[in-house]
């Protein structure tokens, strides 16, 4: 009868035991989730990107960066493969990885989300398969990635393309280059793929602000990227641009 009491004491102590490791873990968890800092790419929709707007973002929660986004409509083509997608141009320094590199000449260097590539379609409309993906972005440098720019819906509304930034924000190119006609098939490069589910193509602020140039399309700011400390305050970031 002792040693069942005792045997019985035992499991007890033992699930207790691993209830508390459990709980310990999970808390554990949950602290470093508040401790890290998530990147979120948010669409402005009918706000403006200006002072008001700054403002009323920097009273967010844990915000640590925020870096406008422009988005130029594109078809890319990589072999036979072929994708209507946007280049987002942003400051380079919000990509530790590439900072700095944002003198790059004429030819649109790309930074490469790893879901980028996704939904790309061949000449016989089959959608590029995940193994197919990976083998491309594998190449880095050596991807062969041309683009097309392609207009902005004239039935968009104006609130979506309303938020300019004056040419001051950008690093103006030394060389502008030769006009780009819409209907150009141009060759880009790949200068990195960022980790992360990304599913972005970015290119450096200096280079979105030429293809809206000879494209003819204002530079405006639709997106906002967002570097903010912790979970929760990520989760109310969202929100508040809901």
């Amino acid at each position: 009868m002792r040693k069942k009491k005792i045997n019985g004491f035992t499991c007890f102590l033992m699930i207790l035991i691993s209830l508390t490791l459990f709980f310990f873990l999970r808390l554990t968890y949950e602290i470093q989730k508040e401790k890290q800092q998530y990147t979120i790419l948010i669409s402005l929709g009918n706000l403006s990107y200006d002072q008001d707007f700054l403002k009323k973002a920097s009273k967010i929660n844990g915000l640590q960066e925020i870096w406008p986004v422009v988005e130029i409509p594109v078809t890319i083509k990589i072999e036979d493969y072929t994708k209507a997608t946007v280049f987002c141009g942003i400051d380079l320094n919000a990509f530790t990885e590439i900072s700095g590199q944002d003198n790059l000449g004429n030819t649109p260097r790309l930074l490469l989300g790893s879901n980028s590539l996704e939904n790309m379609k061949d000449s016989n409309g089959h959608t590029i398969s995940k193994k197919q993906q990976n083998k491309y972005l594998k190449m880095g440098e050596q991807l062969a990635i041309t683009y097309t720019l392609d207009s902005i819906d004239s039935n968009k509304s104006s609130t979506e393309y309303s938020s300019s930034i004056s040419d001051s924000s950008f690093t103006t190119m030394d060389s502008p280059g030769n006009n780009i006609s819409p209907m150009s098939c141009l060759p880009c490069k790949v200068a990195a793929i960022l980790p992360g589910e990304d599913n972005q193509i970015y290119i450096p602020l200096s280079q979105a602000r030429i293809l809206c140039s000879e494209s003819g399309t204002a530079l405006t700011v639709t997106k906002v990227l967002l570097k903010i400390k912790g979970k929760t305050n990520l989760e109310n970031a969202k929100q508040h641009f809901e």
